[in-house]
Formats: C-alpha cells, sequence, structure tokens
C-alpha cells in the first residue's frame, strides 16, 4: 500500500487515528508501541532501528523485529559492536550534522558505497532486500531511523517524491520530539517496545540477576521467565545477554 492510499484515500481516516495515538503517546513510554504501529500499518517494515548518534559510538533507541526473522537476529548488536565504522552512511551522518538538513536513503541509493562485506554481513546473510533510512537532526544530535524489508516480502513501494519527503518530515520530527535532547534515559530505552512483563524481565538481567534470582523476585517459575526472555528477545531482534547490554548502553 502506499502512501497515497493513506493520505488521500481509503486509508486516511486510519491513518489519522494511528497519528493522533502516535503523536499523544511522546513523552511516554507507550510511544514506541505507537510508534511501530504506525510504520506496520503505513511503511510496512520487517524491522525497525533507530540509532542516535550524538556521541563517537552510536546508542539504539528502538531495535524491533517485527517478523521476527532468523537471520536477521543481532543485527542492532553487530552494528553497535563495530558495523558502524564501515556504515556507508557515515558521510551522509556528518553532512546531515553540520547542515541539519533531512536526508531519505535507500538501499540502492548506497550500494555503490557499500563495503562488501558490511554488505554480506548486514544484508546478504539476513535476507534483507531493501533499507530505507531517514537522517535528522535536533540541536547537536543526528537520529537515523532504518526500516528494512526481508525477501519473502520484496522491496518498498515508492510514492511520489513530494508526498513521500513531507511524510518523512513528519515522522522525523515526531521520533526527534520523543528522543532526542534530554529525555530521561527511560523514555529512550528500547525495552519500551516489550511487554510489561517482557521489560521487566529484561531490566532484571541488565542488573545482573540469574533466571532464579528473577524467578524469586518475580514470584514466578524459573520456566516462566525463560520464556518471557525468549519473547523479549525475539522482539528486540537478539538472541544473547551481550546483545541485550550492549543495545541498552548509552553509548560512550
Amino acid at each position: 500500500m502506499t502512501l497515497e492510499n493513506f493520505f488521500s484515500g481509503e486509508g486516511a481516516p486510519k491513518f489519522l487515528k494511528i497519528l493522533s495515538s502516535c503523536l499523544a503517546s511522546v513523552g511516554s513510554a507507550d510511544f514506541n508501541s505507537h510508534f511501530l504501529d504506525m510504520i506496520e500499518h503505513v511503511v510496512k517494515a520487517d524491522q525497525c532501528m533507530i540509532f542516535s548518534y550524538k556521541r563517537d559510538r552510536p546508542h539504539c533507541y528502538l531495535s524491533f523485529n517485527e517478523r521476527q526473522k532468523q537471520t536477521a537476529k543481532n543485527l542492532a548488536h553487530k552494528y553497535l559492536r563495530d558495523g558502524y565504522l564501515r556504515d556507508p552512511l557515515r558521510e551522509d551522518i556528518e553532512a546531515t550534522k553540520k547542515d541539519g538538513e533531512m536526508r531519505i536513503l535507500t538501499l540502492s541509493e548506497l550500494s555503490d558505497r557499500m563495503p562488501q562485506d558490511y554488505r554480506r554481513e548486514f544484508f546478504e546473510k539476513t535476507g534483507i532486500v531493501d533499507k530505507i533510512t531517514v537522517l535528522a537532526r535536533s540541536d547537536d544530535e543526528v537520529v537515523g531511523m532504518n526500516f528494512y524489508r526481508f525477501q519473502e516480502n520484496g522491496p518498498f513501494i515508492i510514492s511520489e517524491d513530494e508526498l513521500r519527503r513531507d511524510f518523512w518530515t513528519l515522522v522525523s520530527k515526531i521520533v526527534l520530539l520523543h528522543y532526542a535532547g534530554n529525555q530521561p534515559a527511560q523514555l529512550q530505552s528500547p525495552l519500551n517496545s516489550l511487554s510489561g512483563r517482557e521489560k521487566e524481565i529484561c531490566e532484571a538481567i541488565l542488573r545482573g540477576l540469574t533466571t532464579d534470582a528473577i524467578a524469586w523476585e518475580l514470584d514466578v517459575a524459573a520456566s516462566t521467565v525463560n520464556t518471557y526472555r525468549k519473547r523479549a528477545y525475539e522482539k528486540l531482534g537478539i538472541n544473547s545477554k551481550s546483545a541485550l547490554f550492549a543495545l541498552c548502553a548509552r553509548g560512550n
């Protein structure tokens, strides 16, 4: 479904309702779920990641694997570990820092300057066939919004340029309003995409508690802790404790 359908066709009332809910959730822990709802219904992205480039090493605001594809697990972890050093977007990020202009880039536009090892690790091995990145700046912080499509769903349908730019300007303003600046850390956590119990268990893991200790603290069975941890990791697109720590690190 194209943007034209949502802005001028039968999908317009539904989009307005989704957008209204997303705007109303800015500044609350519910923002991630409303933002992802908008992306799911309009952009139809299979995976979504939002990174901040305020510091030398980026940190993650959001990582969500809508389709829970095994081959695409730990992409955010790999990117935060060292993948960002080979990111073909680096020059665009620096340019956005300087001029403050929003940039919209697709996978095809980045292909010619993408290192082969980067392409193999982040695209060929994962089954990702398309990507849209939107870079936007607020004061001294550049935020990168990344949306991916897997092979089984095919590439994105690109709308007319003016409408496309208006839409992504709207999205980037909402994202910057919620995440950027001196917002409390709890509003910038990728764990806000999870259910209450999933988030609770991930936060306990980050505090260094074992499965048995978490089970005792929450008064549930250890098997219940394992079930919720698995669900949380699937949604976040990770499969290890080290990846969870990397995802929730605040950068250097």
